[in-house]
């Protein structure tokens, strides 16, 4: 993940205010530089071009301009020329900063910023971005923070705090995607899949794409105004990113409206997931139905022991006869209870189903055509469902 000027100015919400350049938040920070008396007279051709480099954040109080404020148009032209990524200014000798400068570092989507603290001190400032820059392309410390993240479900200040480590720009209105691979994931794969992503139309600043347990997550936001569109979203990460087809496994949480969910939204993703890995697909936690609730408290011994009276004498009697019994109970479930669409599920004939669900009930003792028993036969498939995609997960 990159920083970019966004990033900055979430972390410094209180310290400056951005007077010109909205269109270049996305610009890219690779680190901070001081501008102070390179554009004196007698300097101004020397040092421009080899102190300045493209991406960089420039610091400023001004001085070279305190006689001569047009200087400071001349500064912002030779940055954005330069490829800079924004300026900030510490006005300390309280100039007026020309109006053609901040013209041009509009059209040009060239950020600046005034800083309104007397609190901002530039070496702190260049040591606090430059750790954050770090911390950021470091995939390590990326996995560190959401495992931390998983561990702090209870503990609402600090998955915030964590979230807004993971990703400075973050907006409210989330939601979480997470991605498995069945390769595995190198570092060089992953730059591979952070160039299509960047390339999709789908790194906003609000959005991070990050590597995390083999696979790829995906937290994904917008400002209040917007609407989060999920199908979009599922489209586009599934063509540009994954570039696969629509087989292959995808969880996504429910849409969160507080970072404090941070943790909530990153195990609904995960859980998503696990289910999508099973027929392929996309898996919204939203839809998962009964195992919604299930998932959390699946590993207690009495729901394993529910599970196992109903279903243990099943796989005993496939076991002996290959009978089919368990299959064909999980494909009615999984059809909505329809004989016809499990039938074709099955590629086999309705009588034959019909005759399959009839010796189920005469083998575990519940009848599919009951209702009351209909729901414990399938509380029984979505606790052994459940339990078997928790097993080795970090939740």
């Amino acid at each position: 993940m990159h920083y970019c000027v966004s990033d900055f100015i979430n972390a410094y919400e209180r310290d400056v205010r951005l007077i010109a350049g909205k269109g270049g938040l996305v610009r890219l920070i690779e680190d901070v530089g001081i501008l102070d008396y390179e554009l004196l007279p007698g300097l101004r051709k020397r040092y421009p071009r080899d102190n300045f480099h493209e991406h960089q954040l420039i610091l400023s109080t001004f001085l070279y301009a305190r006689d001569d404020a047009y200087l400071i148009s001349d500064a912002v032209r030779s940055l954005v020329a330069q490829g800079a990524s924004g300026l900030v200014v510490k006005n300390v000798f309280h100039l007026e900063i020309p109006e053609t400068a901040i013209r041009y570092a509009e059209a040009r989507n060239f950020p600046i910023m005034v800083v309104v603290s007397d609190d901002f001190f530039f070496d702190n400032v260049i040591i606090d971005v430059g750790s954050a820059i770090r911390k950021l392309s470091s995939a390590a410390h990326m996995q560190r923070e959401l495992d931390a993240l998983l561990a702090q479900q209870a503990d609402g200040n600090s998955v915030r705090e964590r979230m807004i480590g993971i990703n400075p720009s973050i907006r409210r209105e989330f939601f979480a995607c997470y991605a498995p691979l069945e390769e595995g994931l190198e570092s060089v794969e992953f730059e591979t899949y952070e160039r299509r992503w960047n390339a999709s139309g789908l790194s906003a600043y609000t959005n991070v794409l990050l590597s995390y347990n083999d696979g790829l997550l995906a937290f994904v936001s917008c400002d209040p105004e917007q609407d989060v569109d999920i199908d979009r979203f599922d489209i586009a990460f599934r063509s540009d990113v994954l570039q696969r087809e629509k087989s292959a496994p995808l969880g996504i949480s429910e849409v969160h409206f507080e970072l404090e969910e941070g943790a909530d939204a990153l195990v609904e993703a995960l859980q998503a997931a696990r289910l999508a890995a099973d027929g392929g697909g996309t898996k919204r936690f939203s839809e998962l139905g009964i195992m919604r609730a299930l998932l959390p408290c699946c590993t207690q011994p009495s729901l394993a022991a529910l599970s196992q009276r109903v279903l243990e004498p099943l796989r005993a009697f496939d076991a002996e006869h290959e009978a089919q019994l368990e299959v064909t109970l999980r494909a009615f479930f999984d059809c909505e209870r329809s004989v016809a669409e499990t039938a074709r599920a099955l590629r086999a004939h309705q009588n034959t189903v019909r005759y399959r669900l009839d010796r189920i009930a005469s083998v575990c003792g519940l009848n599919c055509r009951i209702p009351s028993q209909a729901d414990q036969l399938m509380l029984a498939v979505a606790v052994d469902r459940c339990r078997s995609f928790c097993e080795g997960t970090p939740f």
